[in-house]
């Protein structure tokens, strides 16, 4: 007997373990990674993440941007708090080492492919076919850019979270205690929190009564189980609409009709990132030129090709409800509801409906596994090792950090939308000419984007060419900037004022950068230089103490300000800011002569005199 209960338990949890190995096997190479774009803003330097706040603030946050730091014109229009809770835990725990939140993702993701392996099995109670089905989608290619890229948490936690709603339904549907209903409520909302794709949970829960429900009951008691998630869907909303100041996400508006027409072109699109997974990377994808172009037409035939194959096979209740749900799940990315992302398909967005994939290939798998299991199960561990290769080899070279993010999607795959951020990358590596031809690009291809222009003209600060600086930020005048890069760009335009030693010019541009955007210490302490140039140095300490207030840890604003306060007279106020800064940190930067120097005249209570200057102002 206990032989046999052994054997029993091998049996329930070798899918699990199986599972488990090789998502870590594949997702290995990503946990070295580092921060990549959006990871930047939402993540590292995001004081949400890094500071204490309220847990009442973050549900009155609107995703990717801070309160403090609002303006009117800057809005992203996604409501997310539960993303950016799981990111604060993270700091906590991990400190900001991307090694951390990556390894979270990665556990995240796990989790969902065991979840979505104990949903399957309970929906079809079939053990081998529940394993090879979650195990296609744990594996899958296109998954990797949510798990892998940090900030594609949100899709992970709210597929998580919708499989545990929905499994914990049919529980209690199925005859479960009452837990399971009240567990289902509180994982739809924590669904919905972490991204507005939680909201699908209540269609595909309609779909569920239609198609899979084996517990006949009354229409009204299904009914009234909708109540729940309806006044849940309801709070949401209007959390949203007081965080965000939009009901829906805020995006340029088109025809209804044309993104109607379209919409087959980007449901054969998402599929054949399912089905046909090669060349796959970080998508930009726009409509086609013109109505009667042939990928048009081309997604118009796949989609009655299919439509035509679901209605065969009609009489396959799990068939039918896999294909109307998975339709439902990729309903949000069709742009009918129009979104505002800069592409129209990306890989990330298919993290939930993959789900209904799986759930659909199970009736791929049974019969042949009936008929034939050895040939069966040879095809299907071909197709997983092509996909888990193909995923491993994604996290090793295209996510693993921005070095070969940018080189794989700029110079593979011809992606120049990404060349300002390749052109940002080498820059800061200090290759500059390379860095120049990729903003030359950057600027021809994108020239509505601002961030290019005011990078370039970084590097032309840089190699010392600030007339040609200011040309290009003048250039730069007409795309659309939020606050900060109108203020980024006035700085850097001051700067280059600076360098042709035209200070009248310079002051004025920082002093409307600092109002522009005053939580940036980079623009006081530019602001600070620019007064001391012109021997100005009450205005440049009060310029500098305010930088200090934003960066109190900065040695080098204490060094400028304790110089700025030795030409005033005032040394016992330069030893005061000086002495702050460690020993060691002093003896690296020679500050030790100057805060000699200072007690010296505090002692004799006399003025200064040294050669130390104020260092002039930094790029954006």
């Amino acid at each position: 007997m206990k032989s046999f209960k052994e054997s029993a338990t091998m049996s329930r949890w070798w899918p699990c373990v199986i599972i488990g190995l090789l998502v870590t096997l594949i997702y290995l190479p990503s946990f070295s990674g580092g921060f990549i774009l959006d990871d930047h803003a939402l993540i590292e330097n995001n004081p949400y993440i890094r500071e204490p706040h309220s847990l009442i603030s973050y549900f009155s946050q609107e995703d990717g941007i801070v309160q403090s730091e609002n303006r009117p014109e800057e809005h992203t229009g996604y409501y997310r708090p539960l993303a950016n809770l799981t990111y604060r835990m993270d700091y906590r725990f991990w400190g900001m080492k991307p090694q951390g939140f990556r390894a979270t993702n990665f556990v995240l993701h796990l989790l969902t492919s065991l979840f979505l392996y104990g949903l399957i099995l309970l929906l079809v109670n079939n053990r081998h076919v529940a394993f090879w089905a979650s195990l296609f989608c744990a594996v899958h290619p296109v998954s990797t850019e949510a798990v892998s890229w940090i900030s594609g948490r949100n899709n992970i936690l709210s597929a998580l979270f919708f499989l545990l709603s929905f499994y914990f339904y049919v529980k209690r549907w199925e005859g479960a205690g009452h837990l399971s209903f009240i567990a289902s409520v509180l994982f739809f909302a924590l669904s919905v929190l972490s991204k507005e794709f939680g909201l699908l949970v209540l269609p595909c829960i309609f779909l569920y009564h239609r198609f899979l429900s084996r517990k006949e009951g009354r229409f009204r008691n299904e009914i009234v189980s909708y109540i729940p998630f309806l006044l849940l869907g309801v709070g949401y909303f209007m959390l949203r609409k007081m965080a965000t100041g939009w009901w829906l996400t805020p995006s340029e508006v088109f025809k209804l009709w044309e993104r109607i027409y379209f919409s087959p072109y980007l449901i054969a699109l998402n599929l054949k990132l399912i089905f046909l997974p090669y060349n796959l990377h970080n998508f930009v994808v726009h409509y086609p030129s013109n109505y009667l172009n042939w990928r048009v037409f081309a997604g118009l035939a796949c989609v009655a090709f299919l439509s035509i194959f679901a209605w065969k096979w009609r009489k396959n209740r799990v068939l039918s409800f896999s294909v109307l749900s998975f339709c439902a799940a990729l309903f949000p990315v069709l742009n009918i509801v129009p979104i505002s992302a800069i592409t129209l398909i990306s890989m990330r967005w298919l993290y939930l409906p993959m789900i209904f994939v799986s759930l659909g290939l199970t009736q791929a798998i049974k019969r042949p596994m009936k008929i034939n299991p050895m040939f069966t199960m040879s095809i299907l561990c071909s197709i997983i090792l092509y996909l888990g290769t193909y995923s491993y080899v994604l996290n090793r070279y295209l996510w693993k950090d921005e070095a070969s993010f940018f080189r794989q999607e700029v110079v593979r795959f011809d992606n120049f939308f990404h060349a300002g951020g390749m052109a940002e990358h080498l820059l800061n590596q200090r290759d500059f000419l390379n860095a120049e031809r990729y903003f030359q690009i950057a600027v021809k291809k994108y020239p509505k984007v601002s961030k290019n222009y005011i990078n370039y003209s970084a590097l032309l600060l840089n190699t010392n060419r600030p007339r040609a600086a200011i040309d290009l930020l003048n250039e730069a005048g007409s795309p659309p900037m939020t606050s900060k890069e109108r203020a980024e760009s006035l700085n850097n335009t001051g700067t280059a004022y600076f360098q042709l030693q035209d200070y009248e010019e310079a002051l004025g541009c920082f002093k409307e950068a600092v109002h522009l955007w005053p939580s940036e210490c980079q623009f006081w302490c530019n602001l600070g230089a620019a007064h001391a140039s012109v021997g100005d140095y009450k205005n440049a300490a009060s310029a500098f103490e305010k930088g200090l207030e934003l960066a109190s840890d900065s040695a080098e604003i204490r060094k400028d300000l304790a110089v700025v306060y030795c030409r005033m007279g005032h040394p016992a106020q330069a030893i005061s800011v000086l002495k702050v800064i460690p020993d060691h940190q002093r003896e690296e930067m020679g500050l030790n002569r100057l805060l000699n120097q200072a007690w010296k005249a505090s002692e004799s209570d006399g003025g200064i005199r040294q050669n130390d200057v104020v260092a002039g102002p930094k790029k954006g």
